[in-house]
Order: C-alpha cells, then structure tokens, then sequence
C-alpha cells in the first residue's frame, strides 16, 4: 500500500521541484560618462583612485533589488560624486560635485527587462 502512495505522490513532488518561482532581481549600474575635454579623477572605496579619460565612460557601483531599479539617490554604494582634475603642477582641484545625489541630473537606459544602467553625463560647461 506505501508503494501505491509512493507512486502517486512522486509525480506531485517532483513537479512542484522542478518549478522555479524565484523572483527576478533588477540590476542597476551606475556610470559617468566623461564628455569633457579633461580627464577627471574619481576616489571610489573599492577601486580607490580612478581616471575617467576625457571622451570615455567609467563604471562606478551596482546595485540589486526585488522591486525595481534603483535611482542614483537611493543606492547604497554612493552618496556623492566629487570629480577632481589635475592642474598644472600636479595638484588636484574638485572640478564636479554632486552631494546630494541628484536623480534628475542622470539618465536611465535599460538594456534587458531585469538591467539597466544611470549615466550621469558631464560637459565642459557642468565643470566648476
């Protein structure tokens, strides 16, 4: 009689196994793209000193969350943005600053349902 049982519920068992009902994370990269005419320089706690070369893009955290992507104001990785340039003598000045963390100022661009990136896009004209 328990093989009976047995034969009935292993189909109930292994169904109920081999469906996923994980929940999608959304991914969100954060970025600065560098449209300057000068290289700038960002401190990040991981990478610590980094060059952003004029005319480039510079990844700079990720974020992950169950509900949705996460704006630049609400990460935990970053709660400002001080970009610094090299003057002449070596020394560095703040060039760009952004505290707090202005979600208007960056652009959201999705990649793929569950990814999506914030680029914070700078111009001459946005450098002090």
């Amino acid at each position: 009689m328990k093989r009976i049982y047995l034969l009935l519920l292993a189909p109930l068992l292994m169904s109920t196994q081999c469906e996923s009902e994980e929940e999608p994370v959304f991914r969100t990269e954060y970025f600065i793209e560098n449209n300057t005419s000068t290289d700038l320089a960002i401190v990040l706690e991981e990478a610590g000193e980094v060059v952003i070369a004029s005319q480039s893009s510079q990844f700079i955290a990720v974020a992950s969350d169950f509900n949705g992507f996460v704006p630049p104001s609400e990460n935990i990785a970053f709660s400002s943005i001080t970009l610094y340039r090299t003057e002449t003598g070596g020394y560095e000045v703040v060039a760009y600053q952004q505290e707090p963390i202005l979600d208007e100022l960056w652009r959201l661009e999705s990649e793929y349902e569950y990814d999506a990136a914030y680029i914070l896009t700078l111009t001459d004209a946005d450098l002090e």
